[in-house]
């Protein structure tokens, strides 16, 4: 067979929207029963021969480049797979699934995960090296993974080689992100007003006199009486992501090989970031996934797979692993002024400027994280009809390596504490500062805070037959 050369280039701007659907078109009765029924034991059954809940998400489907892992690019998808997506911070925005509703066992509401076979994190599978994700939703679909199955299970089968062919596929994606439904915030006269009202209730006295809130309505005194917008002071309205990713498939008569480079750069929303010199305070997020599946033909009745994924990730985040938006929820626009008349950061003595987000956006440096991972596994299959017909034995060995190390470079800031005093009949209002924090050196502390290693084996036998006129059924698997 003369081989095949192909080369893609594509070049893509992409907009990205949290919207969440399923659709579902109706199948033709022969095309339904003819779809693969893939449950994970090294046997591709069609719908017809096999009486599972299943359903299949093909790459088709998964193959959204804007998504950063196979878990946000199946959002919506999968008769019975419930998705949930998080929000907040970029390297945080992973979903949670639930299979056939949300159900619990000691807790547990999670479906099993699995990538070729094996458990394991869902977030280190990039969508370009997925070929289909199956999802398991009865009893008689997860009876082969016990107890662990008992939430359902999510199948993910990786992408492998074609006999007879080479192929080279570049992609690059570059994506506009925006904050489409940014959260508003009470002014602060309206916050002053509620506050004084809410103490009226409780038959207290004002917090604010008419002067107070007049300066706060009119902005005649920002550095005492302030009125922030602790979101527009703290973000940024459009941030950007960049994937590059190249592809190698293809293989001989007798082996196939599938190699994939996937890197994934995202830098966030935070308003300021470069104030300081040498360093920004950006929340990013960097991912580099390198895949490797090959096959062999051993012989012509024994066979091997391996499987290796290596996913380095780094992420960024401004202070000391400091939540921004939990900042800006908590602390109210009349609270202190971002900076005082001497640009020095400002608090108070209800929110101390520990609390000001900008503050920490830009003022207290960042920590850092570095998450390195090796997947690997191989799989022998013997075909042992030698013996008996239909008869066959495989043996699975895996090894995961997992460590996530941390740095802390984050400093502490000086802040001031600015305490207004209007008097009643007087003109104007008096105020006294006081300064608290202390301006620290870039931390440098470093260490691992997780470490993992994972053993797998896992054999069995298969049997399959076909006698006279009879397809052939269920094949039966005992597994170790």
């Amino acid at each position: 067979m003369k081989p095949n050369n192909i080369f893609v280039l594509t070049l893509l701007a992409g907009l990205s929207l949290p919207a969440v659907a399923q659709e579902q078109q109706p199948a033709a009765p022969d095309k339904f029963l003819g779809q693969p029924s893939d449950i994970g034991t090294d046997k591709i059954f069609t719908r017809e021969e096999s009486t599972a809940a299943v359903s299949t998400i093909s790459n088709n489907e998964t193959d959204r480049r804007s998504a950063k892992n196979i878990g946000n690019s199946i959002l919506g998808q999968g008769l019975g797979l419930t998705s949930l997506q998080n929000a907040g911070r970029y390297a945080a925005q992973n979903p949670s699934f639930y299979v056939r509703g949300l159900q619990t066992l000691n807790g547990n509401t999670q479906p099993l995960v699995l990538v070729d076979g094996i458990e394991r994190d869902i977030t280190s599978v990039s969508p370009e090296e997925v070929d289909h994700v199956t999802i398991l939703k009865d009893a008689a679909a997860v009876a082969l993974y016990g107890y662990k199955g008992i939430n359902g299970a999510v199948q993910i089968v990786t992408k492998r080689g074609k006999y007879d062919s080479r192929s080279i596929k570049v992609t690059y994606d570059h994506l506009f992100n925006s904050i489409i439904d940014k959260p508003k915030f009470a002014d602060a006269y309206t916050y002053a007003s509620a506050m004084n009202e809410a103490r009226a209730n409780d038959g207290l006295t004002p917090r604010y006199s008419t002067n107070e809130l007049n300066a706060f309505r009119d902005g005649t005194y920002p550095y005492l009486y302030p009125n922030v917008n602790w979101v527009d002071e703290t973000f940024r309205d459009n941030a950007m992501t960049n994937k590059y990713n190249i592809e190698f498939r293809g293989g001989a008569q007798r082996f196939r090989y599938y190699a994939m480079l996937d890197l994934i750069s995202d830098k966030g929303f935070v308003s300021k970031p470069n104030t300081n010199d040498g360093y920004s305070t950006q929340d990013k997020y960097v991912k580099g996934n390198m895949r490797m599946n090959l096959d062999v033909d051993i012989t012509p009745t024994t066979k091997a797979r391996v499987n290796l994924l290596g996913v380095l990730q780094e992420t960024s985040r401004p202070g000391s692993q400091t939540d921004l938006w939990d900042l800006v929820y908590t602390v109210p626009s009349a609270a202190f002024a971002v900076r005082d008349e001497k640009g020095v950061w400002s608090g108070s003595d209800v929110w101390a400027g520990t609390s000001n987000p900008v503050a920490q956006s830009q003022g207290a440096a960042y920590y850092k994280n570095h998450s390195r991972s090796l997947f690997a596994d191989i799989t022998l299959s013997q075909d042992l009809s030698s013996w008996i017909k239909g008869l066959g034995a495989t043996i699975r060995v895996g090894y995961d390596n997992t460590s996530n190390i941390y740095e802390d470079h984050s400093k502490g800031y000086t802040y001031s504490v600015v305490t207004p005093l209007w008097e009643e009949g007087a003109a104007e209002p008096t105020f006294t500062t006081k300064p608290y924090g202390t301006d620290t050196e870039m931390g440098s502390g470093a260490a691992v805070n997780t470490y993992s290693r994972r053993f797998h084996f896992d054999g069995g036998f298969n049997y399959e037959r076909t006698f006279g006129d009879h397809g052939p059924l269920q094949s039966a698997q005992v597994g170790l």
